[in-house]
Protein backbone atom coordinates (compact mmCIF):
# COMPACT_ATOMS: atom_id res chain seq x y z
CA UNK A 1 0.00 0.00 0.00
CA UNK A 2 2.54 2.32 1.04
CA UNK A 3 5.02 1.66 -2.20
CA UNK A 4 1.26 2.23 -4.35
CA UNK A 5 0.97 5.59 -2.61
CA UNK A 6 4.55 6.44 -3.70
CA UNK A 7 3.87 5.74 -7.05
CA UNK A 8 0.67 7.57 -7.21
CA UNK A 9 1.98 10.74 -5.47
CA UNK A 10 5.20 10.98 -8.04
CA UNK A 11 3.09 10.59 -11.03
CA UNK A 12 0.78 13.55 -9.80
CA UNK A 13 3.73 15.54 -9.27
CA UNK A 14 5.85 14.72 -12.37
CA UNK A 15 2.64 14.35 -14.88
CA UNK A 16 3.41 17.23 -16.72
CA UNK A 17 8.08 17.33 -16.80
CA UNK A 18 7.50 13.47 -17.38
CA UNK A 19 5.00 13.47 -19.75
CA UNK A 20 6.40 10.80 -22.15
CA UNK A 21 7.86 8.94 -19.92
CA UNK A 22 4.39 8.26 -17.88
CA UNK A 23 2.91 7.00 -21.15
CA UNK A 24 4.03 3.77 -19.94
CA UNK A 25 2.23 2.32 -17.22
CA UNK A 26 4.82 0.04 -15.84
CA UNK A 27 7.14 3.16 -14.81
CA UNK A 28 8.24 3.14 -11.50
CA UNK A 29 9.80 5.69 -8.93
CA UNK A 30 12.19 4.15 -6.11
CA UNK A 31 11.80 7.14 -4.20
CA UNK A 32 10.16 10.29 -3.58
CA UNK A 33 13.71 12.49 -3.85
CA UNK A 34 14.20 10.56 -7.83
CA UNK A 35 11.20 12.56 -8.68
CA UNK A 36 11.49 15.86 -7.71
CA UNK A 37 14.85 16.22 -9.12
CA UNK A 38 14.49 14.15 -12.48
CA UNK A 39 15.25 15.51 -15.67
CA UNK A 40 11.92 16.14 -17.35
CA UNK A 41 11.84 14.76 -20.52
CA UNK A 42 11.46 17.97 -22.91
CA UNK A 43 15.13 18.48 -21.42
CA UNK A 44 16.47 15.15 -21.71
CA UNK A 45 15.55 15.06 -25.26
CA UNK A 46 17.85 18.22 -26.16
CA UNK A 47 20.40 16.40 -23.60
CA UNK A 48 20.21 13.45 -25.68
CA UNK A 49 20.50 15.50 -29.40
CA UNK A 50 24.27 15.98 -28.21
CA UNK A 51 24.69 12.36 -28.15
CA UNK A 52 26.21 10.60 -31.74
CA UNK A 53 24.19 8.27 -32.97
CA UNK A 54 25.27 4.57 -31.71
CA UNK A 55 27.47 5.72 -28.78
CA UNK A 56 28.32 3.81 -25.92
CA UNK A 57 27.64 6.18 -23.21
CA UNK A 58 28.19 5.66 -19.30
CA UNK A 59 25.93 8.36 -17.41
CA UNK A 60 28.06 8.56 -13.92
CA UNK A 61 25.23 10.14 -11.94
CA UNK A 62 21.84 9.14 -13.41
CA UNK A 63 18.99 9.73 -10.58
CA UNK A 64 15.90 8.22 -11.72
CA UNK A 65 17.78 7.72 -15.26
CA UNK A 66 15.53 9.89 -17.58
CA UNK A 67 18.34 11.51 -19.10
CA UNK A 68 19.48 7.39 -19.20
CA UNK A 69 16.48 6.59 -20.73
CA UNK A 70 16.23 9.30 -23.94
CA UNK A 71 19.86 8.74 -24.16
CA UNK A 72 19.86 5.32 -25.08
CA UNK A 73 17.33 5.25 -27.94
CA UNK A 74 20.11 6.84 -30.06
CA UNK A 75 23.19 5.29 -28.31
CA UNK A 76 24.39 1.62 -28.84
CA UNK A 77 24.30 0.95 -25.23
CA UNK A 78 24.33 3.42 -21.88
CA UNK A 79 25.89 2.43 -18.52
CA UNK A 80 24.14 4.17 -15.67
CA UNK A 81 25.43 4.37 -12.29
CA UNK A 82 24.20 6.09 -9.05
CA UNK A 83 25.07 5.98 -5.79
CA UNK A 84 21.85 5.19 -3.60
CA UNK A 85 21.18 0.95 -4.36
CA UNK A 86 17.54 1.67 -3.85
CA UNK A 87 17.58 4.23 -7.49
CA UNK A 88 20.09 2.01 -9.20
CA UNK A 89 18.14 -1.28 -8.55
CA UNK A 90 15.54 0.47 -10.59
CA UNK A 91 17.39 1.40 -13.72
CA UNK A 92 16.86 -2.00 -15.27
CA UNK A 93 13.07 -2.76 -14.84
CA UNK A 94 12.10 1.01 -15.95
CA UNK A 95 14.50 0.66 -18.61
CA UNK A 96 12.64 -3.06 -19.96
CA UNK A 97 9.33 -0.89 -18.71
CA UNK A 98 10.04 1.48 -21.89
CA UNK A 99 11.29 -0.97 -24.18
CA UNK A 100 14.84 -0.83 -23.67
CA UNK A 101 17.47 -3.42 -23.76
CA UNK A 102 20.49 -1.30 -24.06
CA UNK A 103 20.85 0.33 -20.40
CA UNK A 104 22.52 -1.41 -17.17
CA UNK A 105 22.21 0.37 -13.86
CA UNK A 106 25.00 -0.25 -11.64
CA UNK A 107 25.22 0.98 -8.10
CA UNK A 108 28.47 2.91 -7.36
CA UNK A 109 30.19 6.04 -6.33
CA UNK A 110 31.19 7.43 -9.37
CA UNK A 111 34.37 8.79 -7.90
CA UNK A 112 35.55 4.96 -6.93
CA UNK A 113 33.92 3.85 -10.23
CA UNK A 114 36.20 5.89 -12.30
CA UNK A 115 39.39 4.87 -10.53
CA UNK A 116 38.63 1.15 -11.69
CA UNK A 117 36.87 1.48 -14.99
CA UNK A 118 39.23 -0.63 -17.50
CA UNK A 119 36.56 0.25 -20.37
CA UNK A 120 36.14 3.25 -23.18
CA UNK A 121 33.59 4.98 -24.08
CA UNK A 122 32.60 7.82 -26.68
CA UNK A 123 30.26 9.91 -24.03
CA UNK A 124 30.40 10.23 -20.73
CA UNK A 125 27.10 12.32 -19.28
CA UNK A 126 27.62 13.82 -15.41
CA UNK A 127 25.33 15.88 -13.56
CA UNK A 128 26.88 16.94 -10.41
CA UNK A 129 24.42 17.05 -7.33
CA UNK A 130 23.64 21.07 -6.89
CA UNK A 131 22.52 20.90 -3.24
CA UNK A 132 24.59 21.14 0.35
CA UNK A 133 23.48 20.58 3.77
CA UNK A 134 19.97 20.96 4.44
CA UNK A 135 19.29 21.73 0.93
CA UNK A 136 21.19 24.57 0.61
CA UNK A 137 21.77 25.40 -3.54
CA UNK A 138 25.17 25.10 -4.62
CA UNK A 139 26.36 28.07 -7.21
CA UNK A 140 29.99 26.59 -7.93
CA UNK A 141 31.60 24.03 -9.37
CA UNK A 142 33.74 23.49 -6.99
CA UNK A 143 30.91 22.89 -4.64
CA UNK A 144 29.13 20.23 -6.24
CA UNK A 145 28.95 16.72 -5.45
CA UNK A 146 31.03 15.23 -7.07
CA UNK A 147 33.67 18.28 -7.99
CA UNK A 148 33.79 17.87 -12.15
CA UNK A 149 36.59 19.91 -12.59
CA UNK A 150 38.93 17.81 -10.38
CA UNK A 151 37.47 14.86 -11.73
CA UNK A 152 37.42 15.75 -15.55
CA UNK A 153 41.12 14.11 -16.00
CA UNK A 154 39.62 10.94 -14.74
CA UNK A 155 36.67 11.17 -16.89
CA UNK A 156 38.46 12.18 -19.78
CA UNK A 157 40.40 9.25 -19.28
CA UNK A 158 37.79 6.84 -20.53
CA UNK A 159 35.61 9.13 -22.80
CA UNK A 160 36.25 11.18 -26.13
CA UNK A 161 33.29 13.51 -25.47
CA UNK A 162 32.03 14.65 -21.74
CA UNK A 163 28.34 16.70 -21.16
CA UNK A 164 28.25 18.26 -18.05
CA UNK A 165 24.95 19.48 -16.81
CA UNK A 166 25.24 22.47 -14.53
CA UNK A 167 23.14 25.13 -12.48
CA UNK A 168 21.71 27.96 -14.24
CA UNK A 169 23.07 30.23 -11.20
CA UNK A 170 26.68 29.50 -12.83
CA UNK A 171 28.45 32.69 -14.61
CA UNK A 172 28.94 31.29 -18.05
CA UNK A 173 32.85 33.29 -18.27
CA UNK A 174 33.51 31.10 -14.85
CA UNK A 175 32.78 28.00 -16.68
CA UNK A 176 34.59 28.34 -19.53
CA UNK A 177 38.01 29.55 -17.32
CA UNK A 178 37.16 26.06 -15.56
CA UNK A 179 36.24 23.94 -18.44
CA UNK A 180 38.19 25.32 -21.53
CA UNK A 181 37.92 22.32 -23.45
CA UNK A 182 34.06 23.20 -23.57
CA UNK A 183 33.51 22.92 -27.65
CA UNK A 184 29.42 23.83 -27.13
CA UNK A 185 28.21 25.23 -23.94
CA UNK A 186 24.28 25.28 -24.02
CA UNK A 187 21.61 27.36 -22.50
CA UNK A 188 18.36 25.59 -22.03
CA UNK A 189 14.68 26.62 -20.54
CA UNK A 190 11.77 27.25 -21.59
CA UNK A 191 9.62 30.16 -22.27
CA UNK A 192 9.56 30.71 -18.35
CA UNK A 193 12.94 30.06 -17.09
CA UNK A 194 16.14 29.10 -17.68
CA UNK A 195 16.69 25.74 -16.40
CA UNK A 196 20.19 24.73 -16.39
CA UNK A 197 23.85 24.92 -18.54
CA UNK A 198 25.11 22.21 -20.54
CA UNK A 199 28.89 21.93 -21.83
CA UNK A 200 30.43 19.65 -24.05
CA UNK A 201 34.07 19.31 -23.58
CA UNK A 202 36.32 17.79 -26.21
CA UNK A 203 39.75 16.65 -25.36
CA UNK A 204 42.51 19.08 -26.62
CA UNK A 205 39.71 21.46 -27.80
CA UNK A 206 41.41 24.61 -27.84
CA UNK A 207 38.95 27.00 -30.17
CA UNK A 208 36.75 29.22 -29.13
CA UNK A 209 33.06 28.15 -27.64
CA UNK A 210 30.09 28.03 -29.45
CA UNK A 211 27.19 28.72 -27.46
CA UNK A 212 23.68 27.46 -28.23
CA UNK A 213 20.89 29.13 -26.29
CA UNK A 214 17.68 26.66 -26.25
CA UNK A 215 14.10 27.59 -25.26
CA UNK A 216 12.05 24.26 -25.22
CA UNK A 217 9.80 24.22 -28.78
CA UNK A 218 11.79 26.67 -30.53
CA UNK A 219 15.03 26.99 -32.54
CA UNK A 220 18.31 27.35 -31.03
CA UNK A 221 20.15 30.39 -31.37
CA UNK A 222 24.09 29.49 -31.88
CA UNK A 223 26.99 32.23 -31.56
CA UNK A 224 30.32 33.03 -30.69
CA UNK A 225 31.20 35.61 -28.61
CA UNK A 226 33.30 37.31 -31.11
CA UNK A 227 30.57 37.18 -33.64
CA UNK A 228 28.28 39.70 -31.47
CA UNK A 229 28.84 42.99 -32.44
CA UNK A 230 28.83 45.92 -30.17
CA UNK A 231 25.40 47.95 -29.58
CA UNK A 232 25.99 51.52 -30.48
CA UNK A 233 22.98 53.29 -30.26
CA UNK A 234 19.73 53.10 -28.39
CA UNK A 235 16.45 53.92 -28.46
CA UNK A 236 15.11 57.31 -27.33
CA UNK A 237 11.82 57.30 -28.34
CA UNK A 238 8.40 55.11 -27.88
CA UNK A 239 4.88 55.54 -29.21
CA UNK A 240 1.59 53.65 -28.56
CA UNK A 241 1.55 50.42 -31.25
CA UNK A 242 4.96 50.54 -31.04
CA UNK A 243 6.51 46.45 -30.34
CA UNK A 244 8.38 45.65 -27.54
CA UNK A 245 10.39 42.57 -26.98
CA UNK A 246 11.27 40.65 -23.94
CA UNK A 247 14.10 38.14 -24.27
CA UNK A 248 13.64 34.53 -23.51
CA UNK A 249 15.28 33.63 -19.91
CA UNK A 250 17.68 31.63 -22.07
CA UNK A 251 18.46 34.37 -23.91
CA UNK A 252 18.88 36.75 -21.26
CA UNK A 253 21.29 34.36 -19.36
CA UNK A 254 23.26 34.36 -22.56
CA UNK A 255 23.27 38.05 -23.20
CA UNK A 256 24.14 37.84 -27.03
CA UNK A 257 22.54 41.68 -27.09
CA UNK A 258 24.51 43.08 -30.53
CA UNK A 259 22.68 40.08 -32.25
CA UNK A 260 18.87 40.86 -31.50
CA UNK A 261 16.93 42.46 -34.31
CA UNK A 262 15.20 46.07 -33.26
CA UNK A 263 16.86 48.54 -31.13
CA UNK A 264 17.67 48.03 -27.45
CA UNK A 265 15.71 50.58 -25.17
CA UNK A 266 18.54 51.02 -22.16
CA UNK A 267 21.93 49.14 -21.94
CA UNK A 268 20.64 47.76 -18.29
CA UNK A 269 16.97 47.23 -18.91
CA UNK A 270 17.51 44.39 -22.05
CA UNK A 271 13.95 45.58 -23.62
CA UNK A 272 13.06 45.80 -27.26
CA UNK A 273 11.71 48.35 -29.34
CA UNK A 274 10.04 47.15 -33.34
CA UNK A 275 12.43 43.65 -33.24
CA UNK A 276 12.04 41.88 -36.34
CA UNK A 277 9.39 38.74 -36.83
CA UNK A 278 13.28 36.55 -35.58
CA UNK A 279 12.95 38.12 -31.94
CA UNK A 280 13.72 35.26 -29.30
CA UNK A 281 11.16 36.49 -26.94
CA UNK A 282 7.54 37.66 -26.07
CA UNK A 283 6.41 40.10 -28.09
CA UNK A 284 3.63 43.09 -27.24
CA UNK A 285 2.27 45.91 -28.39
CA UNK A 286 2.75 49.58 -26.33
CA UNK A 287 -0.92 50.63 -25.57
CA UNK A 288 -0.51 53.37 -23.06
CA UNK A 289 3.10 54.97 -22.30
CA UNK A 290 3.41 57.07 -18.62
CA UNK A 291 5.89 58.86 -17.43
CA UNK A 292 7.23 56.73 -13.97
CA UNK A 293 6.23 59.10 -11.25
CA UNK A 294 4.40 59.16 -7.79
CA UNK A 295 1.65 60.92 -8.93
CA UNK A 296 1.28 59.00 -12.60
CA UNK A 297 1.40 55.51 -10.01
CA UNK A 298 -1.52 56.54 -7.95
CA UNK A 299 -3.64 58.07 -10.65
CA UNK A 300 -2.95 54.52 -11.97
CA UNK A 301 -4.07 52.84 -8.80
CA UNK A 302 -7.19 54.30 -9.11
CA UNK A 303 -7.95 52.56 -12.38
CA UNK A 304 -7.49 48.96 -10.71
CA UNK A 305 -5.23 47.71 -13.49
CA UNK A 306 -5.35 44.07 -14.27
CA UNK A 307 -1.92 43.18 -15.47
CA UNK A 308 1.16 41.09 -15.02
CA UNK A 309 3.98 43.78 -13.37
CA UNK A 310 7.72 43.90 -14.57
CA UNK A 311 10.55 46.12 -13.69
CA UNK A 312 13.63 46.34 -15.47
CA UNK A 313 16.66 49.16 -14.76
CA UNK A 314 14.55 50.60 -11.96
CA UNK A 315 14.87 50.97 -7.73
CA UNK A 316 12.07 49.19 -7.06
CA UNK A 317 10.81 45.62 -6.94
CA UNK A 318 7.51 44.56 -9.31
CA UNK A 319 5.85 43.67 -6.01
CA UNK A 320 6.47 46.29 -4.59
CA UNK A 321 5.07 48.20 -7.74
CA UNK A 322 1.67 46.14 -7.88
CA UNK A 323 0.75 46.82 -4.60
CA UNK A 324 1.27 50.68 -5.22
CA UNK A 325 -0.94 50.09 -8.18
CA UNK A 326 -3.01 47.50 -6.10
CA UNK A 327 -2.85 45.55 -9.59
CA UNK A 328 -4.33 42.15 -10.10
CA UNK A 329 -2.27 39.54 -11.91
CA UNK A 330 -3.45 38.78 -15.74
CA UNK A 331 -2.18 36.25 -17.83
CA UNK A 332 -1.94 38.62 -20.92
CA UNK A 333 -1.55 42.07 -20.07
CA UNK A 334 1.81 43.45 -19.24
CA UNK A 335 2.77 46.38 -17.44
CA UNK A 336 6.42 46.68 -17.62
CA UNK A 337 8.44 49.46 -15.76
CA UNK A 338 11.59 50.37 -17.26
CA UNK A 339 14.39 53.41 -18.60
CA UNK A 340 14.51 54.03 -21.88
CA UNK A 341 18.04 55.82 -22.32
CA UNK A 342 19.73 58.03 -21.05
CA UNK A 343 17.72 57.88 -18.13
CA UNK A 344 13.84 58.55 -19.06
CA UNK A 345 11.71 56.18 -16.70
CA UNK A 346 8.39 54.72 -17.89
CA UNK A 347 5.55 52.45 -17.29
CA UNK A 348 4.30 50.95 -20.52
CA UNK A 349 0.80 49.16 -20.31
CA UNK A 350 1.21 46.34 -22.81
CA UNK A 351 -0.90 43.72 -24.79
CA UNK A 352 0.74 40.84 -26.58
CA UNK A 353 1.51 39.83 -30.15
CA UNK A 354 2.62 37.11 -30.27
CA UNK A 355 5.28 35.00 -28.44
CA UNK A 356 7.92 34.21 -31.15
CA UNK A 357 11.35 32.67 -31.39
CA UNK A 358 14.25 32.76 -33.94
CA UNK A 359 13.42 31.02 -37.25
Amino acid sequence: MANQSLQQECRRRAAKKLAATLLFPDFRFPTALSAEQCTGDDLAELHAAMVPVGSRVVDLTCGLGIDAFHIARRAENVIALDLDPTVAAAIGPNAQALGLKNVKGVNADCTEWLKECPEKFDVAFIDPARRGYNGRRLFSLHDCKPDVVELLPEIQRIARLVIVKMSPMLDIEAILRELPETARLHVLGTTAECKELVAEIESGFTGETEIIVQTVGKPALRFRRSEIAKIERYANEIKPGDTIGEPWPTVMKAAPWGLLSGLELHPDSHVWLNPGPDFPGKTYRAERIEEFSSSNIKRLAKERLSASVAVKNLPITAADLSRRLKSTESSTRRLLATTLYPTRRLILLLNPVSATSIG
